[in-house]
Formats: C-alpha cells, sequence, structure tokens
C-alpha cells in the first residue's frame, strides 16, 4: 500500500516563517495521523533561490537557448564567464540551507515522527501544500528525507481545494486516450516528442498540431480523455502564477491562459481526464492557476523551470519507460516512482545540462489517487476473483481460529505460572530455558507483557543483545507497561539516540502512577539534557529524580558532574558522596559512576 503524508505549511513564508505547520499520515481518504510544529524564518533560502536561477539561466543564456521550450526570452542577467563549477557550488549552497531548515527544532520532531511510522522500504507520495510561490519553487526532492527514503517523492498543492473526482471504472475498456497537443515548436523539436508517444501501447492518440483556440477548446469537451499532453512553449510569471502555454506560431491569438481554458479544462476532468503532462518550460503557473481556478487537479507534470529540448525529450523517454513499461497492459511502475525515477535518470546528462534532475514536478489534488499505466487503459483486478479469494482466506482463519481457541481459552490464566518458570531459570543462570519460558508466556497471553519485559532484561543483561533487548522493550510498553519506557529510555541513551530518549521519557512520564518508574524516566531525561549541555533542565530533573528515589546513584553521579561543570564544588562534593552510599546495583553506567566518585572523592582527601 502507498502511503501519503500532506505537510501543511498553512499561513507564512520564507522570509517571516510558518507558525503552524501541520503533516498528515494515512492514505487518501484516510490520513489518520496528525502531527504539529513550525518552521522558523529562513531569508537566505529566496536569496539563494534568486542567485540559482540567475546562474542557472546564464549557463542555458551561453549555452543553446534556442532549444529552451519557453515563449519568452531569457533576459540577460550580465553574468559572464560564469562556470560550472560555481553554479555547483550555488547548489549545494541551496541544498545545504533547505536541510538546515528542516533539521530546525520545530521541524525536527515531524520529521522523526514520519521516520517513526515509515519504513525506507515502503512508497510514500509526500504533497506540500502551500499558497507561497517561494515554496513552490523549492528544489523539495533535496530535502534528507527523499535520500533516506528511496521510494517516496514530492508533489505540490495548493491549501484550497474542491472535492476530487471519481470516476467509474471501465473494465471494458481497452486503449488509453490520449489528446496531444503540439505547439508552437519554434526552434524545438517535437517530433521526438511525437515518436515516443506513437511507441505507447494500447493507446488511442488524437493530434493537435498548432491549433487555434477553438480547435483546442473542441476536443477538450469530447469526452474521455485519459491523458492530456503539450509540448511546445510556455512560461509563468516571477510569482509562478499566469502560466501560459504557445499553441500556433501566428502572429495574433497564438498562446492562451488557464482562464481562457478554464470551463473546457473543467469539462475534461470531470469527463474523466486522469493525467497531464506539460512537456514544456515554466509550468509552475499552469499548475496553479488550474487550483486557483478550483479545478479539482488530476496529477499533473510541469517543468518548474526554463528547460533544454533535450531534457524535455528525454525525461519524456524515461518516465513513459518506467510507467507505460512498453507492454499491454503490463503493470508499470507506481505514477510517483515513475516520475522520480525519470527525473533521477536526467543526472546522466547534468554535465551538458546542469540542475536538469531539478525541473520534472508532480502538482496534484491530495485526495486524488494516481492511477497505473494498466489501470489507465481500464484493466483493474477480477474484483468476483478477489472476493471469493477474501472469502475463502476468511472461512479458513475461522477455522483456525476456532481450531486453537479451546487451548489459548485458559492462556492468560496459565501465562503467567510460565512466566515465574522463566524468572527462577533466569535467576539460577539457566538462560536458554528462560528465554523459551519468556516466548512460551507471551504466546499464552499475547495482551501480557510481563515477559516481554523480562525478556528485555535477559537480552540487555545476560546475552548483551541490544536489538533483542530493545524490540522486547517495546512489546511491553505497547502493552501497558510503563517500566519499560524507562528502559528504552536507558539503552537508547547508551547509543546516544538522545532525540528518541526525550520521546520514551515522555510516555514514560505520560502513562505511570508510580514513583519508582517516574524517578526513573526523570533520571534518563536529566541524563540526556546533561548530553546535550542542557544544565539547568538536567539539573531540574535530576533533582526530581532524587526527591522520588533517593537512593538512585546514577541521580547523584549525573547531579554531580552537573554541580562541577556550573562550579558548584561544595554541594557536588556532598553528592559524589550519596553516589557512593547508594551504590548497590551491578549496572555498566552505575559502575562508570562510582569509579568517577572515587577518583574525585580521593583527589580531594574524602574517602567512604
Amino acid at each position: 500500500m502507498i502511503k501519503l503524508v500532506v505537510l501543511s505549511l498553512n499561513s507564512g513564508n520564507l522570509i517571516d516563517g510558518f507558525p503552524n505547520v501541520t503533516a498528515r499520515l494515512g492514505k487518501p481518504g484516510n490520513l489518520y495521523m496528525q502531527f504539529l510544529g513550525h518552521l522558523p524564518p529562513a531569508p537566505e533560502i529566496p536569496q539563494l533561490l534568486r542567485n540559482w536561477r540567475l546562474l542557472y539561466e546564464a549557463l542555458y543564456q551561453y549555452g543553446n537557448q534556442s532549444g529552451i521550450r519557453s515563449g519568452i526570452e531569457i533576459v540577460e542577467s550580465g553574468i559572464t564567464n560564469i562556470s560550472e563549477g560555481e553554479f555547483s557550488d550555488i547548489c549545494e549552497g541551496l541544498e545545504t540551507a533547505i536541510n538546515t531548515w528542516l533539521n530546525t527544532e520545530g521541524f525536527r520532531k515531524i520529521d522523526l515522527q514520519l521516520r517513526t511510522q515509515l519504513k525506507p522500504s515502503e512508497q510514500v507520495r509526500v504533497i506540500v501544500e502551500s499558497d507561497d510561490s517561494q515554496v513552490w519553487k523549492l528544489p523539495w526532492h533535496l530535502w534528507q528525507f527523499f535520500q533516506d527514503y528511496r521510494h517516496a517523492e514530492i508533489a505540490l498543492s495548493t491549501p484550497e481545494y474542491p472535492s476530487p473526482i471519481f470516476h467509474l471504472r471501465e473494465t471494458v475498456k481497452s486503449k488509453v486516450k490520449i489528446l496531444a497537443i503540439l505547439g508552437n515548436s519554434a526552434g524545438i523539436d517535437v517530433e521526438k516528442d511525437q515518436n515516443l508517444l506513437r511507441k505507447l501501447p494500447n493507446v488511442e492518440l488524437t493530434w493537435l498540431v498548432e491549433p487555434n483556440r477553438q480547435q483546442l477548446n473542441d476536443q477538450l469537451w469530447q469526452e474521455g480523455w485519459d491523458i492530456l499532453f503539450f509540448a511546445g512553449h510556455s512560461s509563468s510569471g516571477s510569482d509562478a502564477t499566469n502560466g501560459r502555454i504557445y499553441i500556433n506560431q501566428h502572429s495574433q491569438n497564438n498562446s492562451l491562459t488557464i482562464s481562457e481554458l478554464e470551463l473546457a479544462l473543467s469539462h475534461a476532468v470531470h469527463k474523466g481526464l486522469k493525467l497531464a503532462i506539460f512537456n514544456s518550460c515554466d509550468g509552475l503557473g499552469l499548475a496553479r492557476d488550474l487550483a486557483v481556478a478550483k479545478i479539482p487537479l488530476p496529477p499533473m507534470i510541469v517543468m518548474r523551470e526554463p528547460v533544454a529540448d533535450r531534457v524535455a525529450q528525454e525525461f519524456l523517454k524515461y518516465f513513459l519507460g518506467a510507467y507505460a513499461s512498453g507492454k499491454p497492459f503490463a503493470l508499470g511502475k507506481p505514477f510517483h516512482i515513475a516520475v522520480r525515477q525519470a527525473r533521477e535518470q536526467l543526472k546522466g546528462i547534468e554535465d551538458e545540462f546542469p540542475s536538469a534532475s531539478w525541473l520534472p514536478i508532480i502538482c496534484q489534488h491530495p485526495a486524488v489517487i494516481p492511477l497505473t499505466w494498466a489501470e489507465l487503459g481500464g484493466k483493474y483486478p477480477d474484483r468476483r476473483k478477489t472476493n471469493l479469494i477474501a472469502l475463502i482466506l476468511k472461512f479458513t482463519a475461522l477455522f483456525l481460529v476456532g481450531l486453537i481457541s479451546s487451548y489459548l481459552s485458559f492462556g492468560f490464566k496459565i501465562a503467567p505460572f510460565v512466566n515465574e518458570f522463566g524468572l527462577k531459570s533466569h535467576h539460577n543462570g539457566q538462560l536458554l530455558m528462560a528465554q523459551q519460558y519468556y516466548h512460551l508466556a507471551a504466546f499464552l497471553d499475547w495482551n501480557y507483557p510481563q515477559p516481554y519485559y523480562n525478556l528485555g532484561w535477559l537480552c540487555d543483561e545476560s546475552l548483551n543483545d541490544s536489538k533483542c533487548a530493545i524490540q522486547s522493550f517495546k512489546q511491553a510498553a505497547i502493552r501497558g507497561l510503563p517500566d519499560a519506557y524507562a528502559e528504552l529510555a536507558r539503552l537508547e541513551m547508551k547509543q546516544n539516540n538522545t532525540e528518541a530518549v526525550l520521546k520514551y521519557t515522555s510516555e514514560c512520564l505520560n502513562h505511570t502512577q508510580y514513583n519508582g518508574v517516574k524517578a526513573a524516566c526523570l533520571k534518563n531525561r536529566g541524563w540526556a539534557r546533561f548530553k546535550q549541555e542542557r544544565f539547568d533542565e538536567a539539573e531540574v530533573d535530576l533533582r526530581s529524580a532524587i526527591a522520588l528515589s533517593e537512593n538512585s546513584p546514577h541521580s547523584y553521579c549525573l547531579l554531580a558532574q552537573i554541580l562541577e561543570r556550573k562550579g558548584n564544588k561544595e554541594e557536588s562534593l556532598a553528592v559524589w558522596k550519596n553516589t557512593l552510599r547508594y551504590s548497590k546495583y551491578n549496572v555498566p553506567e552505575e559502575d562508570e559512576c562510582i569509579g568517577f566518585a572515587r577518583q574525585y572523592l580521593q583527589a580531594k582527601g574524602n574517602t567512604q
């Protein structure tokens, strides 16, 4: 199942920041999780974007400008002798600035939550909602999240949109209907686009070559288009609005805006248009204008900047190769994966066309699910077969449940006794036997947390298996044992994972009523804040932990070190003494503290 993340920046901009950022996670129609955060001002990013675009245009200006698919001339920037090395430096600077911004404290917790809930192997569509033109121009694919999640891709949307259009599935359909518009092609070679479309499997192509307005309008009013394709010149305003396509080379009436096509495009969407590809320059204005017109956007591919003819052709080749597969009704890749793959394949020509892989971007309605190539052609799973299989599986499951229910009906009564056998075996050093008892107790009562907790201690103390320990304590925690959160925080702290420590201590404090457990959690949070050099906050936590449980040598040890750092020598001496006074647990971190305490007290001429 493909996961969906909708990242709403709400009101704000890069100069003033975004005070209310919301991330929703789930699938279309069921975004079942929500995380809140904020983003600070980042005034350096708009300047870097402006500098990047000046250098980008300068490189193309002194290259092959005649092959740019733009309806306007690239303005002379005044920059001469630009080198690709300088351009590479500003690309790296922009990437660093974006990731620094997205790694600030207010947004890091959203990033952490997404990483906690999503597996790197999952397919993820990330849609950024914003009205800010600078946000639309950002190369979001540079976010480190997309480097770690190789099956994720970015898309853009405005924060306001109408209800999506849901079309009935046409199971008897055999061909994908494409309206292919070849507009003003002065200086560019649209014949290559034409040839690529002709090679697609099971398509019904309708060509409009340099049409006038009425011809284009009439075709959009025809029913049943699956894909709208445009190749030629286009442009957008500097604020990523006022999109315009150039449809012919006439001296007058040679271009159209979205507002001039609004009714025809709206009709096409309501009658089945499922995908639009604008293989032309500066397409952000086209997408934003469609959204402002309250047309429920089908998935669209546009180019965010002026694009060289060769780049547009290569992208189309790579995208169709991944999406349509070249075989009749082959599954192909999901839409967003095909776009990402094609975009990344453009890196192969970036020695000739710098930043080519930055240009393609998806714009779409957040609730619309992009179809596969096979689904565009009407090839959906056979629901009768699917329902029959589901019915067989259901009855099989019921049979198995009935078969074992008589055995498991008393499992919850037996599980505590089996767990006790495990504890006795553990105490006697019979580690393998103890491990088997804990597993059996967990099997007998899947909701019983104690065997998981005991197994965590076995793996940590006796088997030195931190992975097993963490997994076992997690299972105990989700079954309602708050003590396990304290142990998870302790193990994560040993790996210097302070963000996870703060997360687990927060869960611990929210779920326990026992002072001893609270003390352990406060001690762990104080430990994490000590590592972060947040000494005042750490001191408060550690004093609170000691107030709840005064016999914790590790709490005294950490507090003594903080008092040393803050120059409070007299009180630290008494706290070091308490470290030794209460040392009775043979665990590594406390043993280390005992060593610190003895060294300090011996140096001061004090012994205990």
